[in-house]
């Protein structure tokens, strides 16, 4: 005898799904690496916040968060919040990436 079991998910017409954004945040200071699990904690309880990731980037955490919930800003005024005992500072990266075309050389130049 099999037994078959089946699972549904129903989403209402029109309904979308909420944007989700990884952000790269900078930690510096003496105590930053020292608290790791206070800071995955102090980010965890902001709504919004759905992973936390230490260890990808040297000196960076990596943060997914739901847009709609929170925005980048709102996560570093958290931390930073949180973390001014343990004398670590949280930055938003600024990317080094950057769509300015590229300078003109000699071989370019008309």
């Amino acid at each position: 005898m099999a037994l078959t079991v089946g699972l549904a998910v129903f989403q209402p017409i029109g309904a979308s799904h909420a944007a989700m954004e990884r952000v790269p945040v900078m930690l510096t200071g003496p105590g930053c690496d020292t608290h790791e699990n206070e800071l995955s904690k102090a980010l965890l309880t902001l709504q919004g916040v759905n992973a936390v990731y230490f260890h990808r980037i040297p000196d960076h955490v990596l943060v997914d968060i739901t847009v709609d919930m929170t925005t980048p800003e709102e996560l570093v005024r958290h931390l930073n919040t949180a973390a001014t005992s343990w004398q670590c500072r949280a930055e938003i990266m600024q990317s080094c990436i950057t769509a300015a075309p590229a300078p003109q050389t000699r071989k370019d130049a008309p």
